[in-house]
């Protein structure tokens, strides 16, 4: 039975990828910071590494560096599984000796059981999961190890003139369609498929307003919304809650909770959900008026 690390600090992620991938017939250890992964992966010698990039205690870049550089360690095949997704993470990551780069917002539990099946398949064959050309393999692995910062200012920064919008939405065409034009307002739109992954990316980063469905697989938005809400990073960003649902007792339920409003899907269209934005949340006023009707 081939052996999984996990080195992920969300939870629910983790027991998350730990369920599907226990179905599939793997043995799924887990870590809940850098520290203990390193010394999981040390102990445990497992067949694969799922490494999250930004950890308590040791980041992702540290705990690959450190894989490398120990003889017990240096061949096991490491996997970074993280939602920062440009370029220039995937390319330090590669350059740090990762075998492949996955992006957890871009698939589905089942989705990744899918990939580890190819990547035991063919463990020498460099992947990511971006979209980014290959050349960016290429290009890292060619390049000396770098060493890099332990501080946070290494990663990408969020662009502070933009209002930022987290969009928590498992329909791609819903998505595409908000994400389009609060782009086109000026807004920097960063999205989730599922609201586990909503609550990890809600925390990794200040966002001026997070749009989210009720409806969603891994964690629905009550649950959502009640762990948003008990954390520092997130309890006081407004919550609007976008749903095919109505019923009475949905909304009260979901404002109860604390969002601050609950609007219907069939009822909005995206200019109007842009006016929305600006009615509820004055402190958002400095999204641009649009100039065409886009709606």
């Amino acid at each position: 039975m081939k052996k999984i690390l996990i080195i992920e600090d969300e939870e629910f992620i983790a027991e998350m990828y730990k369920t599907k991938l226990t179905m599939a017939g793997y043995e799924v250890v887990m870590a809940e910071n850098g520290s203990e992964g390193l010394e999981l992966a040390k102990s445990g010698q497992p067949d694969l590494v799922l490494l999250d990039i930004i950890l308590p205690k040791m980041n992702g870049y540290e705990v690959l560096e450190k894989i490398r550089g120990d003889e017990a360690t240096k061949n096991l095949v490491v996997y970074l599984c993280s939602n920062l997704g440009q370029a220039a993470e995937i390319q330090k990551g590669m350059a740090e000796g990762a075998n492949g780069y996955l992006i957890k917002s871009a698939m589905t539990p089942s989705q990744l059981v899918g990939k580890i099946a190819a990547i035991f398949a063919a463990p020498s064959t460099p992947s990511i999961d971006s979209g980014q050309a290959p050349a960016i393999i290429t290009e890292a692995k060619n390049k000396a190890v770098k060493k890099y910062s332990k501080n946070s200012s290494n990663l990408v920064q969020p662009d502070e003139q933009k209002i930022r919008v987290l969009i928590i939405e498992d329909e791609a065409a819903i998505v595409k369609m908000y994400q389009s034009r609060l782009e086109k307002e000026g807004c920097a739109v960063i999205t989730a498929q599922n609201g586990a992954w909503g609550l990890k990316k809600a925390k990794e980063g200040g966002f001026d307003v997070i749009l989210m469905d009720m409806n969603m697989p891994a964690m629905n938005g009550y649950q959502a919304i009640v762990e948003l809400k008990k954390n520092e990073q997130t309890k006081n960003t407004p919550i609007m809650i976008l749903s095919n649902s109505a019923q009475d007792r949905d909304i009260a339920e979901a404002l109860k909770l604390g969002a601050a409003c609950f609007i219907l899907k069939s009822k909005i269209t995206p200019g109007k959900l842009v006016e929305e934005i600006k009615k509820y949340y004055p402190e958002l006023k400095r999204i641009p008026a649009s100039t065409k009707n886009l709606a």
